[in-house]
């Protein structure tokens, strides 16, 4: 039986076996009828410019709708389901991997800059639930993952159809200020699945545990491995030109083990004045194997630190900091094939699969949260280099405002400005380092 055939199998039996005690009454009926209904409605408008003669500027309107249903809790399980389903409006499709040129090679049939939004429907989230068990929360099937600030492991929330996972999951709270989580994943839900370049599914057998300490007063600890093994079938992981593989490059590895350590908290200063220092740092170690069996050890590290100021309308923070993806001689970059890569390194998302020269990201982050004015404002700004040589790739602005209308309504204006360092032809690859400008403008609606 093939893999994902095992795992949704085991899903179905669950699911099956809840009722099996249910019959003596309508405590069953009552948990199917009276659960919950859910709905995310997000339209949104996005330009890419690209400064290059052979990829054209992209532009995408596109609605992304989503409808769930939970059920009320039954013998400490609940179900839910949930559609998902992406579409051009108004005919603004011009985008990669929308838009295809039929005259173009097969491996790369694109004439526009890419914006990872192609139209699909699908369901979501398919899972069955159980908190019978005081502090213990298990999941069992298609689920939305959002393991610590997402760096490792997310549901790459910004584009449209999010990855989620199908898994098996267990989260226990139950010793006083430990956390441990444990999550098995059988396949990757990406947010396309566009041959040859845009396919992010994948069948994996990933095993992923994550123990945290929260007890100290300064702040938080967590410790995590996560050991994932790509189980997808030749020529993906037999081959490694780019006109044989039907994967993202981002996912073309073998086995990706990493180890890591984080830290992260606050701290309110003893002055007259409300202010509160931010601090997080962290560090891990990775071996990876390529698809040709070759492996290679990078390490991470994050330090960041910042000072927080309480005003009468909210908090505003100032915060500096520096990201490390190491390299192996230059030769490979650390990966992390299963972050939201979008709220690192950038938003122009230069940088989704890790430099083989590793990546040296020094940002800076000025936010300010105005509450009663339902008003969110940031502004980023980035350096790039090498960690593996010398060489700066270029440096990049980012600027966002979120306004919240009540619990539902949010409107949205965001803008990312990379600037290529002239030096570095390329990132990866083939792929060229050029300046690059993201424009977005979005509403969303949720109940």
């Amino acid at each position: 039986m093939p893999k994902n055939c095992e795992f949704w199998g085991l899903l179905c039996a669950t699911a099956l076996s809840i009722p099996t005690v249910a019959y003596a009454g309508d405590t069953f009926t009552d948990a199917l009828i009276g659960g919950k209904v859910s709905g995310n409605f997000r339209l949104r408008y996005e330009t890419v410019d690209v400064d290059s003669p052979t990829i054209k500027d992209a532009t995408a309107l596109t609605l992304r709708s989503r409808l769930g249903y939970e059920t009320a809790p039954f013998q400490g399980f609940t179900a839910f389901l949930e559609f998902e389903d992406t579409h051009v409006v108004g005919g603004k499709d011009q985008y990669s991997p929308e838009d295809k040129n039929s005259a173009k090679p097969a491996t790369n049939p694109y004439d526009y800059a890419a914006i990872v939004d192609p139209e699909q429907t699908e369901i979501n989230r398919a899972y069955i639930r159980y908190r019978g068990i005081s502090k213990l929360d298990l999941i069992v099937g298609r689920q939305r993952m959002l393991i610590d600030n997402q760096r490792f492991v997310g549901n790459v929330g910004w584009r449209q159809n999010e990855q989620t996972f199908d898994a098996v999951t267990a989260n226990y709270q139950g010793i006083a200020d430990w956390g441990f989580y444990y999550a098995y994943i059988g396949r990757v839900k990406g947010i396309a699945d566009e041959k040859p370049l845009y396919n992010f599914d994948m069948n994996t057998s990933d095993n992923l545990f994550n123990v945290s300490y929260s007890g100290f007063t300064f702040g938080k600890f967590t410790a995590y491995g996560y050991f994932l093994n790509n189980e997808e079938s030749s020529p993906v992981l037999r081959n490694v030109a780019p006109n044989v593989n039907d994967l993202n490059p981002a996912l073309r590895y073998k086995s990706n083990e990493t180890y890591g350590l984080r830290f992260d908290g606050s701290y309110i200063l003893p002055t007259t004045l409300p202010l509160r220092l931010l601090y997080t740092a962290e560090y891990a170690k990775q071996e990876l194997k390529n698809p040709a069996n070759v492996e290679f050890d990078t390490k991470y590290s994050l330090l960041e630190g910042g000072v927080g100021y309480t005003t009468s309308l909210g908090l505003v923070s100032l915060k500096v900091a520096q990201e490390v993806l190491g390299s192996d001689g230059g030769l490979q970059g650390f990966q992390t094939p299963y972050a939201t890569k979008h709220i690192f390194n950038g938003w122009v998302d230069m940088f989704l699969n890790t430099p083989a020269a590793g990546l040296k990201d020094k940002y800076a982050t000025l936010a300010s949260d105005l509450q009663p004015y339902g008003v969110k404002l940031m502004a980023m700004y980035h350096d790039y280099s090498k960690d593996e040589g010398s060489g700066k790739f270029g440096t990049e602005w980012n600027l966002q405002a979120l306004k919240q209308f009540g619990p539902n309504y949010t409107l949205g204006i965001k803008y990312g400005s990379y600037k290529a360092d002239s030096d570095v032809a390329t990132i990866i690859g083939t792929t060229a380092n050029i300046d690059t400008k993201k424009f977005w403008l979005w509403g969303e609606f949720t109940f």
